[in-house]
């Protein structure tokens, strides 16, 4: 690799660089801060890349607790037991008050040749590219790396000027792409909220009433869902699921929750297959309404466009079907409007540490307005038209947060390979500063 390095670069272990690298306190925790208390980091701490001080602990350490674990500015924290997914994420901890070096995060300190923030970004590049995966040990619920295999880990070493550019440019890029993601963020909401736009302007006569001038249609009638449907909302079965094939597979909860059908979340169960003309089969165009969840999504409903008697669903559904002349498609958005989402939440019922239900009187007596037929065919060709659109931009929006969301990964790509600031003859060598380092560790070692 030493070839490919740019030159003045030098190639070491990070140990070489690292004047420490150790674990923390081990003092006695306590959620609160209390009288003579100081904050210790824990791996919570570091979850978002930034020092969290909502996600601390408090000690009360000794005067030579806190000479030994106090952290000082440009200390690297190193998260070296997590899932897989966190496993060597990093801090570098650039505050002014006093916090404590927490036992479950390897502190890594650089010597002074090294900028703190260049090691932590090379680091972060290590993670992104799944070095530390390769060396950690993993066990069922989460990976750890011991301090040997760290320190003997291959870094690149710029000049120390080099290195102070690297980082001063790395910093306006991920401050611009942060910017870009901060903007994306807004969009999943705007689009879901055109979309309850749309549901309640169809269900209150609004999306239609252009094309209603001029026509003899009939009035709108106010009802309940029951005048509907073709018999009682009916609750499903659900036994326990099998981790093995079967010729019964069942929806589980997520397979609604979107609000549309998604067929992958299912499950086997083994039991006698149900006649072929059991209630609990799936017909296309069967409505499926989350008669027990979370008080967001109690009361979910989708439309199931599976094939005939392909799933059945699980008690925690109930199922109906439109009656002929009503529109599955139209009764479909009236139970994921906005109004009737209200009229569930007001309606559930539920203990503390229960999900909220609803029963099968609420979901009958859901209030349901009913245009005529032809209208009814009018409103879901306009809804689906503004939901393709809608479906078209969060495709779009999706794509491009893919895109910039790899942007750090290819900023740090293209940093340690030399190609994000320009090489200048004044840097000096890099090789030089290793010499300094290894004088420096000389140094210290007579000194201790």
């Amino acid at each position: 690799m030493e070839n490919n390095l740019p030159e003045n670069w030098i190639e070491t272990d990070l140990g070489s660089v690292l004047s420490r690298m150790t674990n923390g306190s081990s003092l006695k925790q306590q959620k609160e801060l209390f009288e003579g208390s100081y904050p210790i980091t824990r791996i919570e701490t570091i979850w978002n890349e930034t020092i969290d001080l909502t996600r601390v602990r408090y000690v009360k350490p000794s005067k030579d607790d806190i000479e030994k674990y106090s952290l000082r500015k440009g200390d690297i924290l190193f998260s070296h037991i997590n899932s897989g997914k966190h496993i060597g994420k990093t801090v570098v901890f650039n505050l002014d008050e006093t916090v404590i070096h927490g036992i479950n995060l390897l502190l890594l300190r650089t010597n002074s040749s090294v900028n703190g923030f260049f090691l932590n970004y090379l680091l972060t590049h290590f993670r992104f590219s799944g070095k530390f995966m390769e060396k950690a040990q993993h066990s069922v619920n989460q990976c750890s790396i011991n301090q040997k295999k760290l320190k003997e880990f291959v870094i690149p070493i710029p000049p120390r000027p080099e290195q102070d550019r690297i980082v001063a440019k790395v910093d306006v890029l991920m401050a611009q792409v942060a910017t870009m993601q901060k903007s994306l963020e807004r969009i999943p909401q705007l689009l879901k909220d055109f979309r309850q736009q749309v549901l309640t302007q169809a269900v209150t006569g609004k999306l239609t009433e252009e094309w209603r001038k001029g026509k003899e249609l009939g009035e709108w009638r106010t009802v309940t869902l029951i005048e509907l449907i073709k018999a009682k909302p009916r609750n499903g079965f659900s036994p326990k699921g099998v981790d093995f094939p079967t010729d019964v597979k069942s929806l589980s909860l997520g397979a609604t929750t979107s609000g549309k059908f998604n067929p992958s979340k299912v499950k086997y169960l083994d039991i006698v297959k149900p006649d072929s003309d059991s209630h609990l089969w799936l017909k296309h165009g069967d409505i499926l309404i989350q008669r027990s969840n979370s008080l967001e999504y109690v009361g979910t409903s989708a439309l199931y466009t599976g094939e005939d008697n392909e799933f059945i669903y699980p008690d925690i559904m109930m199922k109906v079907q439109a009656k002929k002349g009503i529109s599955n498609k139209y009764l479909n958005y009236c139970l994921s409007s906005s109004s009737t989402k209200e009229y569930y939440k007001s309606n559930a019922t539920g203990t503390a540490g229960n999900m909220p239900k609803i029963n099968q009187s609420v979901v009958s007596n859901t209030p349901v307005s009913k245009p005529p037929l032809k209208e009814q065919q009018e409103i879901v060709h306009r809804v689906e038209c503004l939901f393709a659109k809608a479906d078209a931009i969060e495709e779009k929006y999706q794509s491009l947060k893919t895109k910039i969301d790899t942007l750090p990964q290819a900023i740090l790509h293209k940093a340690f390979k030399g190609e994000l600031v320009e090489q200048l003859p004044t840097d000096g060598d890099a090789a030089d500063l290793l010499k300094e380092i290894s004088r420096l560790k000389k140094e210290k070692s007579t000194v201790s």
